[in-house]
């Protein structure tokens, strides 16, 4: 009974709300004799008697007006009318699957061309075909904790050149362990690499993490190095005598290397008139290096008017990296 009369309460407050909504289709109209709402027949139809119009009496001429984001000025294009860009350069890889042990002063390294994630898996089977004890191990950051006479700590990163794998091996004190756990590895990796098909998806973001890209530097292209002077020298001036390129000058506290083309590397018209041949001139290009917030810019700067290209000397650099 009780719930009954609360539910009639509760259906005349909803219709008496309703019944005194307006509606926007009515207006108010208040004649003498009293006010009552009056229907309009085109509930879209506008009103005819428009307000005054507004006027500021020059109230807002005095407010000062900031630009903050303007449009971007209209840049020039550099790219000819028809003319299609070159592609964007990449570093090479022959997928020779070499496997190799380099030195830079106290530090060791092995040399891998193959991805880390293909490298990851290579690794974790070595530990555990020699009875190591995995302590820790973390593919997303490439790194490993092993034990078996003494800890050491590993660390698996992606090489100068595409498709590479650099392997770092440090103890306790964080020096580089002894040669020979160096060879130990380089020797198991050069025996399985042929043929593996194991890759990791853990270690897949390590495969991102390149040590070198083609930047622009004052508008010439460039190659950018996320490694201190001393390694990238070393790397440039590997790839400089596996080029083939004669070298005219190098100086290590200058950071500086000259080089002088050969004459089938100078180009067909070059050999075809002799008067344009610059024997006098001692180098033709000049690579410098630079560092910046611990990474090394190469930039390739042209001493003569030789026809060889900017790009075809880093295509040949590029070829040689490691």
């Amino acid at each position: 009974m009780k719930l009954s009369k609360i539910f009639s309460v509760i259906i005349i407050c909803i219709f008496v709300l309703q019944n005194c909504t307006i509606p926007e289709s009515r207006k108010q109209y208040c004649p003498e004799g009293g006010c009552f709402l009056e229907k309009r027949e085109n509930p879209n139809e506008r009103y005819s008697d428009e307000g005054t119009e507004l006027t500021d009496k020059g109230q807002l001429e005095s407010l000062e007006t900031l630009d903050e984001f303007p449009y971007p000025a209209k840049s020039p294009s550099f790219i000819k009318e028809g003319e299609v860009p070159r592609p964007k350069k990449i570093f090479s890889s022959q997928g020779s699957e070499n496997v190799e042990v380099r030195r830079l002063g106290e530090i060791y390294w092995i040399y891998i061309e193959a991805l880390p994630s293909k490298s990851w898996p290579l690794i974790k089977d070595y530990l555990s075909d020699y009875d190591y004890v995995l302590l820790n191990d973390d593919p997303l950051a490439g790194k490993i904790t092993a034990e078996k006479t003494s800890k050491f700590f590993l660390t698996l990163e992606h090489g100068i050149k595409n498709n590479s794998s650099e392997i770092y091996l440090l103890d306790a004190e964080n020096k580089s362990m002894e040669l020979d756990y160096f060879e130990d590895l380089a020797a198991y990796i050069s025996e399985n690499l042929p043929g593996y098909e194991g890759n990791s998806i853990a270690a897949q973001g390590l495969n991102l993490n390149k040590k070198a890209r083609i930047v622009y530097v004052k508008k010439e292209i460039g190659i950018e190095f996320r490694l201190p002077f001393d390694r990238t020298w070393s790397a440039l001036s590997r790839a400089v005598d596996k080029a083939d390129l004669k070298i005219a000058d190098r100086n290590r506290d200058l950071r500086y290397i000259q080089i002088k083309l050969e004459d089938e590397q100078q180009g067909f018209l070059r050999g075809l008139f002799p008067g344009q041949n610059n024997d006098e001139v001692e180098a033709d290009y000049e690579l410098i290096f630079t560092e910046s917030e611990g990474n090394t810019i190469l930039e390739f700067k042209k001493l003569s008017d030789v026809e060889f290209s900017v790009d075809e000397l880093v295509d040949m650099i590029n070829e040689s990296l490691s």
